[in-house]
């Protein structure tokens, strides 16, 4: 791991992006451009986020492996045949390999082709970090696509997007055109629409249903979109339908609630094996909060109750303060952990292997 705080970035982006009380993507469309120097890292942040980001992106880029299907070419508005650049083979044991064919990947690129990355949060652990802190604090469901192109066209010309988007430019510039009239899906933009060259560390709101066009600038350009769903609206768009069809809200089926914890979309990606089975916990194990979004915390005078992913614990009175710590959302180390909690160590570790085996803490490494 390297210094990146990848949960106080993304506080830094959104309240940027947002107003006073709001947050994306209540805001609208929203400019934030960081400032030049080591003045772009937040406070006692070693690493230029966004470089410590596009790192990740050449990670991927090397080891497309299993995921291959995640990688797109597209040109001219239509997707490149993956055999023109892309070799792979399912070999023994079922094992699929497969390897970027460079000289046809670099030629389309550089005459206008975009590559896309789909959930690039699956392929490298900072951007799973900066994915996971968006979720936390917006209270979404995201993910991470990238767009690599060095042309100076638009691949995809004017469209727009049944989800909100965080874009966050990572190398090189990008031209965004971003209309006015936030929701509107039109082709053509309004007089007055946003209309600017996106530097690398420069984030930007777009809101979903908002038509935009992007462009190339001749030069290589690799950006992010985080795009993502509030929980929220799911409920209003559940609540709509029962209004549509004259009915009121059911109760909960009991076969629909047991399938949708198994599947569990409000848990984190990740597993604690080594500390659910054996108890370790050392200095190189990273310890996060299992879920999405942050939990219930119910205080009583000796004793808390602790809700999340749709269970209940009840926790001793004297973890109050360390669950909070815990739940803030962000990833701690187990000697951060030790020097803000506190509890003995004795009663941390405890605390620590009981969330790994009841699966409301990760801890990994």
């Amino acid at each position: 791991m390297t210094g990146f705080d990848a949960y106080a970035y993304a506080q830094r982006l959104l309240t940027a992006l947002g107003e006073p009380g709001t947050l994306p993507p209540a805001s609208g469309v929203r400019l934030y451009e960081a400032p030049a120097g080591p003045a772009n890292s937040p406070a006692g942040q070693a690493d230029d986020p966004a470089e410590t980001l596009l790192a990740g992106v050449w990670s991927a880029l090397a080891r497309p492996g299993a995921l291959a299907t995640n990688f797109r070419l597209v040109e001219s508005g239509r997707q490149v045949d993956r055999s023109r650049w892309m070799r792979s083979r399912v070999g023994d044991g079922e094992v699929l390999h497969t390897a970027l064919v460079p000289a046809y990947l670099h030629s389309a690129i550089e005459r206008g082709a975009t590559l896309v990355i789909s959930h690039l949060e699956a392929l490298d652990e900072h951007v799973m970090l900066l994915c996971e802190a968006i979720e936390y604090q917006l209270h979404a469901r995201a993910w991470v696509n990238c767009y690599i192109t060095a042309g100076d066209t638009s691949a995809f010309d004017v469209h727009s997007d049944d989800h909100d988007a965080l874009i966050l430019q990572l190398l090189g510039r990008k031209h965004w055109q971003v209309d006015s009239r936030v929701g509107a899906r039109s082709r053509d933009l309004a007089p007055g629409s946003l209309d600017h060259v996106l530097e690398p560390g420069t984030c930007l709101s777009v809101p979903r249903d908002t038509a935009h066009r992007v462009s190339g600038t001749g030069e290589l350009t690799v950006h992010l979109t985080i795009g993502y769903e509030p929980f929220a609206d799911l409920r209003e768009e559940a609540l709509a339908a029962q209004e549509l069809l004259g009915t009121s809200a059911p109760a909960p089926d009991r076969e629909w609630l047991a399938t949708r914890l198994a599947m569990r979309p409000d848990r984190r990606a990740g597993a604690s094996l080594r500390s659910a089975l054996t108890g370790e916990v050392g200095d190189s194990t990273r310890i996060r909060w299992a879920s999405r979004f942050p939990p219930k915390v119910r205080t009583a005078d000796d004793h808390l109750v602790v809700i999340t992913m749709g269970r209940r614990f009840r926790l001793d009175g004297r973890l109050a303060a360390t669950v909070s710590l815990l739940s803030r959302g962000g990833a701690l180390s187990w000697p951060d952990l030790v020097a803000q909690s506190d509890l003995p160590a004795p009663d941390l570790h405890a605390l620590v292997r009981f969330g790994a085996r009841n699966d409301f803490l990760i801890c990994e490494g």
